[in-house]
C-alpha cells in the first residue's frame, strides 16, 4: 500500500508498506510441527483402538503440535510502516494487522551512513551489525540484495542505531534531498552500481 498526499502548504506525507518474509529458522520450525502433527495423529488412531490411556497422552501431543503451528503462523504475519514527513521517518511494526509498536523514529538530515547492506557482487555484509551499539529490523528479508543499512540517530530511545529497511524507489527519492552532501554522493554510486550490476546481469542472462 502507497500514497502521497499534501499535509500542509510545506508538507509531504509517504507512507510505504512493507511485508516481513518468514525467516528459515521459523520455516524450519513449520515444517518439524506438520510432521510431529502428522506422525501425532497417526500414532494417536492406533493408541486410541489398543491403549485408550495412552491415547489421552497422544492427543495431548498432538494439540501442543497444533498449537505450535498456530502460534508460528500467527506471529509471522508481521508488517513495516514507513511514515516520511518532512524529512522525518517514523516505522511501526504491525503484528497481524492488530498491534503496532514503534521501531523507530530519525531525522533523515541526521544520518551519518547510508548503504545497501549486502554487497551485490559477493553478498557480502557492507557492515558489520556486532560492533553496533542498537540494531533494529525492519526489513522484508535481510538476504535479499535491496536491503539497505542506515545509521541513524533514533529519537525514541535517544541513541546511535543500525537499521536495515527496504525502502521504495518512492521512499528512496524522498531521502535523498535530506542526505548530507558526502551520502548524496555515496547514494548516487550505489544507485549506478545497481544499475550496472543489473545490466551485466541481464547481458549474461541473454548471453
Amino acid at each position: 500500500m502507497e500514497k502521497l498526499m499534501d499535509v500542509g502548504s510545506m508538507e509531504q506525507y509517504y507512507e510505504q508498506i512493507v511485508v516481513k518474509k518468514m525467516s528459515q529458522k521459523k520455516k524450519t520450525m513449520l515444517i518439524l510441527g506438520f510432521v510431529l502433527l502428522i506422525l501425532g495423529m497417526a500414532v494417536s488412531v492406533v493408541l486410541a483402538a489398543a491403549l485408550p490411556l495412552m491415547a489421552v497422552a497422544a492427543f495431548a501431543c498432538l494439540a501442543g503440535c497444533g498449537y505450535l503451528i498456530y502460534y508460528i503462523i500467527s506471529n509471522s504475519k508481521v508488517e513495516y510502516e514507513y511514515t516520511f514527513v518532512s524529512g522525518e521517518i517514523r516505522i511501526e511494526r504491525i503484528k497481524r494487522q492488530l498491534r503496532r509498536k514503534k521501531v523507530c523514529a530519525f531525522d533523515v538530515k541526521a544520518v551519518d551512513d547510508i548503504g545497501k547492506f549486502n554487497d551485490l557482487e559477493n553478498g557480502q555484509k557492507n557492515i558489520d551489525l556486532s560492533k553496533q551499539e542498537l540494531v533494529l529490523h525492519a526489513e522484508q528479508d535481510e538476504m535479499n540484495p535491496s536491503t539497505y543499512y542506515l545509521l541513524i540517530h533514533d529519537k525514541i530511545r535517544h541513541k546511535p542505531a543500525a537499521l536495515l529497511f527496504s525502502p521504495d524507489e518512492r521512499t528512496l527519492e524522498k531521502i535523498r534531498p535530506f542526505l548530507s552532501i558526502a551520502l548524496k554522493k555515496k547514494f548516487l554510486e550505489i544507485q549506478n552500481e545497481e544499475k550496472l550490476h543489473k545490466k551485466k546481469n541481464g547481458d549474461l542472462q541473454t548471453a
